[in-house]
């Protein structure tokens, strides 16, 4: 990049070179963190970067070795070398392999129902990349909230070519020792993301949609008595609350008084999380659309934009404009009022049923800033600016689950990989879904449990559970034409099975509490492909159907349909199953039977509900039972802030001790 006084390694590969017109402007600045900012023209960055550049470099004095920039045409085109060696991870919520070199993506957020592999773009769309070398990695992110082209090697076999129909934009390139190291700084520039409460980290249910009030109160009672009091950690409303789809409505047949069914579900430790669209009934008397006036997307002609989704033909907030907020600010804080602990936004893609684009047309216009912007440029950045007002209204401990976003988006809200199917296929899909999504600066994902479309067989769900015991996000959630997937409905035998994965993830939502604050403060990602951790491994590129939780724990799960048995691929180190009892070597591939093979490195800390789990010898820092601490481990010699460790803080596995699952699992 640049060298002397800069802050870029000096071994960095990348000096740029650039072919422009006259007209535009392109400006290279960088910074002492590694990171250097390209404005191409005059962009206009809706989402506000913490970039500080005090090194400002003249472009015509660069060499040409590498990146190219072609702002010769209408549009921009980015070309970045692509060695055969390389390997590329990231670029957010992608039906991809986790190595997304040799695939070409879109991003441009859609309502992608039913979506499978290979299927493109999905709701989400991050714009950011880690490219892993021979000789180190780095990340690349072009904020802009259009339509982008990533082509990784597809047209030309030896180049990343990056194209936007924009000739103003923003494109960083961050050095860095580790692609962990990347993801922090990119989340220093997009923002930290919000410390999601813990009992959003807990199991929680959905369906489209649960009414009436008393039928759900009977179903959050039955899965007390046979699963326990910390069964259910939350429960979501879908449309169907609402009075005719109307947003901040509430069906008074189906929840004649919903203040008093909040008081009661509340009263069992549940929280209660109501869905909202962006699409506002057009509806004369209705009085929320007449509130909202001024502050909705227009046409070019300066008209109201009407769309059709659930209510029929709805207008829009435009949430980019200080109209579209503060309404949107205002009617949020409003519905709170009646005692709900979060929102759900869906359809924020936008999507839109009666368009044949199935979202907006590129060409309403909207206030951004003060300016006055095609949606073509912005389209991205909607639901992250319908996150940003959401938030605004919301007080401490409440939580968002978003169906789409954009970089920024991990400021206000968890994301869900929306609308898949009750599929084997759909369910290791996941995976690199999430993984994906979480290594690009999302640390809050997740699924929803045994798919939302189709049918669900019992060993299916149950598959599912096991799937993604880690993922941050553990909702059960399910169509209108779906089966019902209660857990409560199945034979002994699998109620038995589902009662153990809910005791084995509430025993584990302390240790993902502790990943949460440090994803807070440093920007680290909680669930993570295998080769994130160990980029050096050739062979862990391949690896789709694995993941890991922090550096601590490996999840090898079966997604297979009527078998026990997979094959494992082990990463460097030695590995604990909490299945088995035993120590299996890294650096393999080894045959595995089982129904949670679930292992923790040598060497690390993670904590099982009071207590802290050690493996090896540990000098970690640890978020324990609501502060920092430092836990030092050697032998047999537990040590927590200089001080020996109480015996009922710990336990230790290996060195003769064997522990199971079920020494780890808590009574719910």
């Amino acid at each position: 990049m640049v060298r002397e006084g800069t802050g870029f390694p000096a071994t960095c590969p990348y000096y740029t070179s650039f072919q422009y017109s006259s007209i535009m402007v392109v400006k290279v600045n960088s910074n002492e963190t590694g990171i250097m900012k390209v404005s191409i023209g005059e962009p206009f960055e809706y989402l506000r970067t913490n970039f500080t550049g005090d090194h400002e470099i003249d472009v015509k004095s660069l060499k040409d070795s590498g990146i190219e920039i072609d702002i010769s045409n209408e549009n921009t085109e980015i070309s970045i070398p692509l060695d055969p060696s390389d390997h590329i991870l990231g670029l957010g919520e992608k039906a991809l392999p986790v190595d997304r070199k040799r695939t070409k993506s879109v991003l441009w957020n859609s309502d992608s129902y039913g979506y499978s592999i290979y299927s493109d773009p999905l709701y989400c769309s991050i714009p950011f990349f880690i490219k892993i070398t021979s000789g180190g990695s780095y990340g690349y992110f072009i904020n802009y909230p259009g339509r982008i082209t990533v082509d990784c090697g597809i047209s030309h076999y030896n180049k990343i070519l990056i194209q936007s129909l924009s000739q103003s934009l923003a494109f960083y390139i961050i050095g860095g020792k580790s692609p962990e190291e990347i993801v922090e700084k990119y989340s220093g520039l997009t923002g930290k993301p919000f410390l999601i409460p813990n009992w959003a980290l807990e199991h929680q249910i959905s369906r489209y949609s649960y009414y009436p009030d008393n039928i759900i109160i009977s179903m959050l009672k039955r899965y007390r008595d046979e699963f326990g009091v910390n069964s259910v950690g939350s429960i979501y409303l879908d449309i169907d609350y609402m009075e005719n789809y109307k947003l901040f409505t509430i069906d008074k047949m189906k929840f004649p008084d919903i203040k008093e069914f909040l008081k009661s579900v509340h009263e069992m430790g549940v929280k209660v999380i109501p869905i909202l669209d962006p699409g506002i009934k057009a509806e004369q008397g209705y009085q929320q659309f007449h509130q909202g006036m001024g502050s909705y997307v227009e046409t070019m002609k300066n008209e109201i934009y009407t769309g059709g989704v659930w209510p029929g033909k709805c207008v829009f907030p435009d949430f980019f404009s200080e109209e579209g907020k503060s309404f949107w600010k205002k009617e949020v804080e409003k519905f709170m009022e009646n005692g709900f602990d979060g929102i759900w936004l869906d359809m924020n893609e936008p999507a839109v049923q009666d368009e044949k684009s199935g979202t907006f047309p590129e060409d309403l216009i909207h206030s951004a800033g003060g300016i006055k912007m095609k949606h073509r440029e912005l389209h991205n950045a909607y639901a992250l600016a319908e996150a940003e007002a959401t938030s605004s209204a919301l007080g401490k401990n409440k939580f968002i689950l978003s169906r789409a976003g954009y970089s920024g988006i991990q400021k206000y809200a968890a994301i869900w990989s929306g609308d898949g199917t009750s599929s084997s296929e759909s369910m290791a899909l996941q995976i690199p879904v999430l993984t994906g999504l979480s290594i690009s600066g999302v640390p809050y994902v997740g699924c929803d449990l045994g798919g939302f479309l189709g049918y669900s067989s019992p060993e299916l769900l149950l598959r599912f559970y096991q799937m993604a015991l880690l993922f941050p996000i553990y909702r059960n959630h399910k169509s209108n034409t779906g089966n019902d997937q209660e857990l409560y409905i199945y034979p002994d035998d699998i109620k038995q099975k589902f009662r153990q994965i809910l005791s084995l993830r509430h025993a584990l939502v302390p240790y993902l509490h502790w990943k949460s604050v440090k994803a807070v403060e440093k920007g680290t990602p909680i669930i993570r492909p295998l080769a994130f951790n160990f980029p050096d491994i050739e062979s862990l590129f391949t690896i789709n159907d694995e993941y890991m939780a922090g550096k601590e724990l490996l999840l090898a799960p079966i997604v297979n349909s009527n078998t026990e048995e997979r094959f494992i691929t082990f990463p460097p180190g030695k590995w604990y199953s909490f299945e088995h009892g035993k120590v299996y070597e890294g650096n393999s591939t080894t045959k595995y039977s089982g129904d949670i093979p679930l292992f923790q490195g040598k060497d690390t800390c993670i904590i099982a509900g009071e207590r802290l789990c050690i493996f090896g010898d540990v000098n970690e820092r640890v978020f324990f039972k609501g502060k920092w601490i430092n836990v030092t481990v050697s032998g047999d010699s537990v040590i927590i802030d200089g001080n020996k460790a109480p015996e009922n803080e710990y336990i230790i596995i290996d060195r003769g001790r064997v522990i199971y699952l079920k020494d780890l699992m808590e009574e719910l």
